[in-house]
């Protein structure tokens, strides 16, 4: 495939990244294909059977306090359960997970994942945000599993790229009972959600991990935004995120810039970005995928006309994504 311009519409964007691909046979609803050992990383959690698995007693707190969470996957028959994925930080450290219908009930079906990291300027935001997401990309086969992590407003960076290596760790750990093929899991991360998505991806060989990368409008460089506006967002980068500027902690900055960080043991990746997004256009997309397709990864950049941002960009991104990931899934 090729990086498509800037003026690209989206119609033609779509063809444009579809016209390299092969055909895909997998049908939605469709399990991958079986036999992905279980890679057992980090620390160990407890498993799925003593979490919050069905048990109102024992549900983990919403931090928004939704009374629809949930809706949308009854309506559509995805079963969602939550867990914890370390007994520290509360709700901050909770992911639900959604199963395809063909898999309800069952056990061992090793199918291809896609890791769901939220948005929210690093400052809010919650996994349940991505309820609708989480059960199209189901619907479709999919196990789709939607991660919180610990915002900046408590913790600095890199706790939120720790988060989210804990969560896939534990996701990986129990792979068998969540119905996940440890070899088949992509990370996708909306806006600030895809900073952290890119960051864990291009830390260490990522493709040893990780079948591929998307992210939704990601802000995939906090030191180009910290030295460009260091106020943005309420100065979120250098007092929350980093408390640094770059200047004064390079280390810090590169360990969070995914540019920094990519090489050729990195997995293939997809970006999306509007075009007139404001007031952070494409141009960081722009130069990992540039940096990534130097470094040898298959890296694609779709912008898309107007100045939708993150997953509210879904509905114009999902004819591109959806096979974009069968496709990744079926190699």
């Amino acid at each position: 495939m090729r990086s498509l311009p800037l003026a690209a519409s989206t119609a033609a964007l779509c063809c444009a990244v579809l016209a390299g691909m092969s055909p895909y046979a997998v049908a939605d609803d469709e399990p991958g294909r079986l036999g992905s050992e279980l890679v057992p990383t980090g620390e160990t959690p407890p498993p799925p059977p003593s979490g919050f698995a069905g048990s109102d007693a024992v549900k983990p707190p919403i931090a928004s306090e939704s009374p629809t969470f949930g809706q949308v996957a009854e309506r559509a028959g995805i079963q969602l359960r939550s867990y914890r994925y370390s007994s520290l930080h509360g709700n901050a450290t909770t992911l639900d997970v959604y199963t395809p219908r063909k898999l309800t009930g069952k056990v061992g079906r090793a199918v291809g994942t896609v890791v769901l990291v939220h948005g929210g300027a690093w400052q809010t935001g919650d996994r349940i945000d991505l309820e609708s997401k989480a059960v199209r990309l189901a619907k479709s086969g999919i196990v789709a599993i939607s991660v919180n992590y610990r915002l900046a407003t408590a913790a600095a960076w890199p706790a939120q790229r720790d988060d989210v290596d804990a969560a896939v760790a534990y996701v990986q750990q129990n792979a068998r009972y969540f119905n996940v093929d440890t070899e088949r899991i992509v990370l996708l991360g909306s806006s600030a959600g895809g900073q952290i998505a890119a960051a864990v991806a291009t830390t260490g060989a990522g493709s040893e991990r990780f079948r591929g990368l998307v992210t939704l409008s990601g802000l995939i460089n906090p030191r180009f935004m910290a030295e460009t506006d260091p106020g943005y967002s309420n100065a979120v980068i250098p007092d929350k995120l980093l408390r640094c500027l770059p200047v004064d902690c390079p280390t810090a900055y590169s360990s969070a810039t995914a540019v920094d960080n990519v090489d050729a043991s990195d997995m293939d990746a997809l970006l999306f970005h509007s075009e007139y997004e404001e007031p952070w256009g494409p141009e960081q997309a722009l130069e990992f995928t540039y940096a990534a397709q130097s470094a040898g990864v298959q890296a694609d950049l779709v912008t898309l006309k107007g100045s939708l941002h993150g997953v509210d960009t879904w509905f114009e991104i999902w004819p591109v994504l959806k096979p974009w990931l069968k496709h990744q899934f079926a190699s």
